[in-house]
């Protein structure tokens, strides 16, 4: 028997497929299918922050909101990120209550970032605005309308640059590692804080389980899926432990539309790693 593992937030799908203890198995063969759904589960942890954040990227935010970095001159720059997450707060306030007059919702995630160095993320030296272990944040916000930009722009105080550019739906995972990148190189400011912020409002991801009474089944690329990829890992005796896969899948799959085809280009500066 195998149990598939489901996960849909907005376009993006996750698959997990894997081997699961019978009445009928062998000690042996129970043993190896607990240690198969061990891996699977490993590999799979949503606790991981970048994984989680893709998942609330997927579904949240689509091609018409936006990804912002926001920063800081002397004249404002706080004192350390404790004092650089109010300071964005304090502007996320505004923004909230421009949208809510406009009888708009507002929905974000943000991280504060401070510690890691130009050379890490060399698309940063092409403006030389942003220096190292400068404090600044990243940001994506939905988007409502053409003035957007205008609005964002007007109501930054931190006298700094501001850098919009479009949500690109192929590239949730790489935004998401992106944006989680400090605490991978410098570790969590304190044990099981998380890395992001966010609003309240944002929807979950879906989880679905199916057991299938069969230990013959694989995975295939459903119909209309995009930038699918596989992958698994394999116990000492080359056989796989478990499989799974990541796509794009749209309600509505049309062939004649571009975001339908896959990637087409390299990422934006804002995911280069």
């Amino acid at each position: 028997m195998k149990r598939l593992k489901h996960i849909r937030a907005g376009l993006v799908n996750y698959d997990y497929l894997v081997a699961i203890p019978s009445k009928g198995d062998s000690p042996r063969v129970r043993a190896a299918k607990r240690a198969a759904s061990t891996a699977a589960q490993q590999y799979m942890n949503l606790k991981n922050s970048w994984r989680e954040l893709e998942l609330k990227l997927g579904a949240n935010f689509w091609g018409k909101d936006h990804v912002v970095t926001f920063t800081y001159d002397d004249a404002h720059l706080p004192a350390d990120k404790v004092a650089a997450g109010k300071e964005f707060q304090k502007f996320i306030r505004k923004l909230r209550g421009g949208r809510r007059r406009r009888l708009s919702n507002l929905l974000y995630v943000f991280v504060t970032e401070g510690y890691h160095h130009k050379a890490a993320n060399s698309f940063l030296m092409e403006d030389g605005y942003l220096e190292d272990c400068r404090l600044h944040h990243h940001a994506v916000i939905n988007g409502t309308g053409p003035g957007d930009y205008d609005e964002l722009r007007s109501l930054w105080h931190g006298g700094g640059y501001i850098r919009i550019e479009p949500l690109d739906v192929h590239y949730y995972r790489e935004l998401a590692k992106y944006m989680t990148k400090e605490a991978r190189e410098f570790g969590k400011p304190k044990p099981g804080e998380r890395t992001w912020r966010a609003s309240r409002n944002l929807k979950g991801y879906e989880v679905e389980y199916t057991d299938i009474p069969s230990d013959s089944m694989t995975l295939a690329p459903p119909f209309g899926a995009v930038d699918y990829e596989a992958f698994g890992e394999a116990n000492p005796y080359g056989y796989a432990m478990f499989v799974g896969a990541r796509y794009l899948l749209y309600e509505e799959a049309d062939p004649g539309l571009s975001y339908t085809k896959g990637r087409q280009r390299p990422p934006l500066s804002h995911f280069q790693p």
